[in-house]
């Protein structure tokens, strides 16, 4: 024990005594753990440990209705109830999320974010109450008016009170009594939001007016459903089993076009599925760096380990053993590297927060915890222990067999021995590794640039304003009075100044949640066999297409009439008609949604982008905000000449003027918020790009490094070069040669790498080739540069060696 502390105590000293080297190596090895432990609480949060209160997340699954074309539909109530009951396989339970106005008493009514489950949700989740009783089978059969609080909401919201348990609240108008709290750090099962009450499914009628019939609908997919497994049951057996009841009841049920199911691991859905592709591959990356800052330090100590040489020859002239001092000086490395990972931990501090930071404004509670809790700090450690091994260990090894004799005399090499071949692999690997990871970020900002070059069939979106409302806030629910009060407050948003157009849309085209579907028919068109006639659609006010930007290719916008129900109508797209109307006359065509009676197309609007950048195009039915579907909660969509986010006082006061309780929601602009379907790749390009930046400073670092204690080694033999008549330019194309040799052979081996690279996150691309010629060949430019820059000045000083002093040294 004496002895390591002994060892300790000369470690401390050695790197007090070379605080160059030891603050370098600090920084470096410190950016490198800090951006490695970052990555790792985002993965941790997404993917290792998403629901932090739930036993055995591997044994989640979601089930989803198979579409006619393959892809996962949401679940009816109807057919999830029958799933619930006939299943062998899973424990399933159903949600959904839904807005609702809160207000005690007398009162202002406020917004908040509800999850409608069914009875059996927290069974299914084996998650406990932190107080009261969660939600019951019997809520779910009686209907009950009752809710559970979520933990964050409660603590906010109520001050933590114990005694709000029992109390009525009002939801949309009708009491709710609150029965329990949800545990701490239990958020729901959409991870990455915060759901602030926990109501019954069946209770939804009481909230909405349309809610009954969506709960006896078969049609009507609205439901998500998480199940976990039974004991010894796997994936593919439940999703077999599932999969042919799922048809079994469709039929049973009369339905048309029966079909099945798709049953996929929790981790593959959702957010967890679309960020942990990313995350890892951050991860991975991160850990390169981490590698590049290694060579860093090991090059560094290799040169220190070079100037302690005599010192090293005494100690074991003397009789010190070689473990014994291969312990010294690993533990130098040691304690370096202790000092970096504390420096790494307190980034991942600030680190974790830049997540939110890159996340634009939305309409929906955000509830994304990044704890630097004990999983990450042995996290960090574990990383800090390798990296003091891989950097610590080989010139540890190397300085401890020094010849004894020359070592004693103080004699050197001219740098062209062992140590100086290894420091040379060195800048090599610091090069590929630097190369692996610039090409890596390069692929994800050109793909990035893709997402925002790309034409979505909307303009001008950087113009368009956002407002959120929803009229159930406020009690103002009825057709005519919703229609009355959009055309006042459309009438008050048009008058102002600097507004070029206004609508409203039951929903904002590329936002986080998918347009809603509806069965179809269309006269004069015959489906073939298991043909989907599921359609999406949107309700709109008139002026919508010229507020986004979309173009009216054939016949006409809503009008007056159409909004006050005169007869109904509808506007499709192109892709409409491109499917169901090739060579037929548009306009004037009839479709029946739902059953709800013929409607007559007088418009066709081009095709744009609806839930996603990368979908094929799709059929979209346009309906007019009018009575008999007109939604209650909308978005208001404003184009402005101008900067829209300065507008946002004037709308707020055509709010006010409109209706005294309009609610005035999230102010946003539409362009930002159209970035949510590729937030991961966004995530993606922006972190690439600071890991790719602090690849390329480290191998600088570390080639600059190099190339000096290579131009101090080789002092004479450049002094006897001078002495013989080279010129200075001579000496400078001497040093950097030998830099581009290291350089081009690590852009080889690193470009061999990066290829393979491309090819692994070329499902994360879009856009762009996973051997991009202009990535490529821009990241091979910029690391060569860069390269011989970190060369020229010790190349220039290389060149004014004075031949005299230099055939001096012994």
């Amino acid at each position: 024990m004496e002895s390591l502390l002994q060892d300790l105590r000369y470690a401390l000293r050695a790197l007090r005594r070379q605080r160059g080297l030891t603050l370098i190596g600090i920084l470096s090895l410190g950016l490198g753990i800090g951006a490695t432990s970052t990555v790792f609480t985002w993965l941790q949060g997404f993917v290792i440990n998403p629901l932090p209160v739930v036993p055995a997340v591997d044994r989640l699954v979601i089930a989803d209705t198979r579409a006619p074309d393959g892809e996962p539909w949401s679940v009816s109530w109807p057919d999830f109830k029958d799933w619930r009951a006939l299943g062998a396989t899973m424990d399933l339970a159903a949600w959904d999320m839904t807005q609702v106005g809160l207000r005690e008493g007398s009162g202002t009514t406020e917004r908040a974010w509800g999850t409608l489950v069914a009875g059996n949700y927290f069974d299914a989740l084996g998650v406990e109450g932190a107080q009261g009783r969660l939600l019951t089978m019997a809520d779910e059969e009686a209907a009950a008016p009752v809710a559970v609080l979520g933990h964050s909401f409660w603590r906010r919201r109520f001050a933590g009170d114990s005694a709000v348990l029992g109390r009525t609240v009002l939801l949309n108008g009708a009491p709710f009594t609150i029965v329990g709290i949800a545990p701490a750090r239990f958020t729901g099962t959409s991870i990455g939001l915060d759901f602030q009450f926990y109501l019954p499914i069946t209770a939804w009628p009481l909230l909405n007016r349309d809610a009954a019939t969506t709960l006896t609908s078969r049609t009507e997919r609205t439901f998500e459903v998480v199940g976990r497994l039974r004991p010894a049951v796997t994936t593919a057996q439940a999703a077999a089993e599932l999969d042919r009841l799922a048809r079994q009841v469709g039929e049973a049920g009369g339905l048309a076009e029966p079909l099945g199911a798709i049953v996929r691991p929790f981790h593959t859905v959702g957010a967890t599925g679309a960020m942990r592709p990313v995350l890892l591959a951050l991860l991975a990356l991160a850990a390169l760096v981490l590698l590049i800052a290694c060579a860093n330090v090991a090059s560094l100590l290799l040169a220190r380990a070079i100037a302690r040489r005599r010192e090293v020859a005494v100690r074991l002239a003397l009789g010190a053993g070689r473990t014994r001092l291969i312990r010294q000086l690993l533990t130098e490395s040691v304690v370096l590297a202790g000092l970096a990972g504390l420096l790494g931990l307190y980034l991942s501090y600030w680190g974790r927060d830049a997540f939110m930071a890159l996340l634009p404004t939305v309409p929906f509670p955000v509830g994304l915890e990044f704890p630097v809790d004990g999983s990450v700090i042995l996290f960090a450690s574990l990383v800090t222990t390798a990296a003091a091994v891989i950097f610590g260990l080989v010139p540890a090894l190397q300085a401890t067999r020094p010849a004894l004799v020359p070592a004693l005399k103080d004699e050197i090499g001219q740098g062209t021995g062992r140590r100086a071949r290894l420091q040379s692999a060195l800048v090599v690997a610091q090069v590929a590794l630097s190369l692996v990871t610039l090409v890596a970020a390069g692929l994800f900002l050109r793909s990035l640039d893709g997402y925002r070059s790309m034409d979505t069939g909307m303009h001008g979106t950087d113009r368009v304003l956002l407002v959120s409302t929803d009229l159930r806030l406020t009690g103002m629910v009825g057709d005519s009075l919703q229609v009355s009060l959009v055309e006042r407050l459309l009438e008050r948003v048009r008058a102002l100044p600097g507004v070029e157009a206004a609508a409203v849309a039951r929903a904002v085209v590329l936002g986080p949640g998918p347009l809603s579907t509806s069965a179809m028919t269309v006269d004069g068109y015959t489906p073939a066999p298991n043909e989907s006639m599921q359609v999406s659609q949107n309700v709109v006010s008139g002026d919508y297409f010229r507020t986004t930007g979309i173009a009216v290719r054939d016949g006409r916008d809503f009008g007056p009439a159409d909004l006050a129900g005169a007869a109904p109508v509808a506007i499709v797209n192109e892709a409409f008609v491109n499917r169901y109307l090739a060579g037929r006359v548009a306009l004037g065509a009839r479709i029946d949604i739902s059953g709800t009676g013929p409607v007559t197309i007088v418009g066709v609007v081009a095709t744009s982008k609806y839930d996603d950048y990368t979908e094929s195009p799709k059929p979209v039915v346009f309906r007019p905000y009018a009575p008999g579907s007109a939604p209650p909660g909308f978005s208001v969509h404003v184009r402005t000449v101008g900067d829209p986010l300065a507008l946002t006082s004037a709308v707020r006061g055509a709010f006010s003027e409109a209706g005294a309780a309009l609610p005035f929601l999230d102010p946003r602009v539409m362009a930002e918020y159209n970035t949510l379907p590729y937030f991961p790749q966004r995530v993606g390009a922006i972190m690439l790009a600071a890991i790719g930046g602090l690849a390329l400073l480290l191998a600088a670092i570390g080639i600059y490094g190099v190339m000096a204690y290579t131009v101090s080694r080789r002092t004479r033999e450049i002094g006897v070069r001078i002495a013989l008549g080279a010129a200075p330019g001579d000496v400078v194309g001497l040093i950097l040669g030998r830099a581009a040799s290291l350089i081009g052979l690590g852009l080889l081996l690193g470009g061999t790498a990066a290829l393979g690279v491309g090819q692994l996150l070329q499902s994360q691309l879009y856009g762009v080739s996973p051997r991009d010629p202009v990535t490529f060949g821009g990241i091979f430019l910029l690391l060569s540069l860069v390269g011989l820059g970190a060369t020229w000045w010790p190349a220039r000083r290389a060149a004014r060696v004075d031949p005299v002093v230099a055939l001096r040294q012994s």
